[in-house]
């Protein structure tokens, strides 16, 4: 009984090591997303006179294979995304209350190099990604 014992939690801790390395190797890539431009927010400085500080948005990107999924936080109001390549160009919509998620299909998009950009409000967050072919 004992032996069977060891036997069954040897093999379960295989298998979910095994688990564990096969789901890291398919993880999606991050995106790095840089912010351009902007304007300065007068609740801000309504705010800062209050003793509040502002909540900066957080925007996150990855990419997965066929699929970019989108992750907005601290923002209220609608996130354009827009995926631009050099012959093709799809569009998104996300409407985020203090956290939103999206996910934008690629499978119809060619493989190269693909520009990502994410529109909240007056902020436009612009990142690059590299989809490949099928198969790769």
């Amino acid at each position: 009984m004992k032996k069977t014992m060891w036997v069954f939690l040897f093999m379960t801790m295989c298998s979910a090591f095994l688990f564990s390395v096969s789901a890291q190797s398919e993880t999606a890539d991050r995106i790095e997303l840089g912010r351009l431009g902007g304007t300065t927010r007068s609740a801000s400085a309504m705010s800062s006179t209050l003793g509040v500080q502002p909540v900066e948005p957080v925007v996150e990107a990855f990419n997965s294979q066929s699929v970019i999924s989108i992750s907005v936080q601290n923002y209220r109001g609608g996130a354009w995304v827009e995926i631009i390549g050099p012959r093709e160009a799809r569009q998104s919509y996300i409407e985020v209350y203090d956290m939103g998620f999206g996910v934008v299909n690629l499978s119809n998009l060619r493989a190269g190099q693909y520009t990502i950009r994410i529109t909240l409000g007056t902020e436009v967050y612009t990142g690059t990604f590299k989809k490949e072919s099928y198969g790769r």
